[in-house]
């Protein structure tokens, strides 16, 4: 009987009256039972129910069995990202004049080709190496890695050569002189001797230029008496050369084309002027 009365006080110490008040409440009236029936004599039976109300006191709320949960799937750790390439493309000097040459310079990491463009194709990846463009040129260097790709720029401008000076030909080749003729005459009027002074000062200025004077006319009358005529115009040129302005005879010619080279029209009176004209062709050494 004190077996049930310890093992229901031990149930209610640990609290299972509250925890399952139902199966504690069986245990308790089994033991209950027991006590009255023992006090009715029945010695036996009385502790025999006791026995079953210790048993029932014991077995109260029996633990659950506390299911293990399975241990969290760590993921292998990635692994790290290849890394990215970069570049970089210079060009030394960035401006030259057309036909000079620049350097072209470039390097780059984590890449394993190189490209550069316009024109020169697959490179390593480090490098330099002369080039002429012929106009302005941006390069474009491309680098190709697992990481990724890179690209870089250089402009290089190109610069037309300055003019080269032509040396002093002044009168050296064909040019009109401004005199005119009066039809069917080969005089100088005076008022174009300024204009043969500046044929005479250059002639002196250029003691070894020589070349000739060519006379030209109309088509007004015929082709004989125009050649003639034309001859005469340029010989009085010529003439009042020497004459006025002591230049050598040997460095003068005199030549008549008549009407067979016409600059103006010789329909019309102002055309016909034009062509009655002189021009000097003349050689600087």
């Amino acid at each position: 009987m004190q077996d049930a009365d310890r093992a229901l006080e031990a149930a209610r110490q640990a609290g299972k009256d509250k925890t399952c008040p139902a199966e504690f409440k069986a245990a308790e009236d089994a033991k209950n039972n027991a006590y009255d029936v023992y006090r009715a004599c029945h010695t036996e039976e009385g502790v025999a129910l006791a026995k079953e109300a210790t048993a029932k006191a014991n077995a109260l709320c029996p633990p659950q069995a506390v299911k293990e949960e399975p241990a969290p799937v760590v993921p292998s750790p990635a692994p790290p990202a290849p890394p990215v390439p970069s570049d970089n493309l210079t060009v030394t000097p960035s401006s030259v004049t057309k036909g000079q040459s620049a350097t072209l310079a470039w390097s780059s990491q984590n890449a394993t080709t190189c490209n550069i463009q316009p024109g020169i194709g697959q490179v390593q990846p480090q490098g330099s190496m002369t080039v002429t463009p012929a106009a302005d040129t941006t390069y474009t260097l491309t680098c190709n890695g697992e990481g990724g790709t890179a690209k870089s720029t250089a402009y290089i401008d190109v610069a037309a050569p300055a003019p080269v000076a032509q040396p002093m030909t002044k009168l050296c080749s064909p040019t009109v002189i401004n005199i005119k003729f009066d039809t069917n005459k080969a005089d100088i009027k005076p008022q174009y001797h300024d204009e043969l002074k500046k044929l005479a000062d250059f002639l002196k200025e250029f003691p070894n230029a020589k070349g000739s004077i060519e006379g030209h006319t109309d088509s007004v009358g015929t082709m004989s008496g125009n050649m003639k005529l034309s001859q005469r115009r340029a010989e009085s040129v010529r003439n009042y050369l020497i004459k006025n302005f002591g230049i050598a005879p040997e460095r003068l010619g005199a030549k008549g084309f008549g009407p067979t080279k016409p600059v103006a029209d010789n329909k019309t009176a102002a055309g016909k002027q034009q062509n009655r004209r002189i021009e000097s062709n003349f050689t600087c050494e």
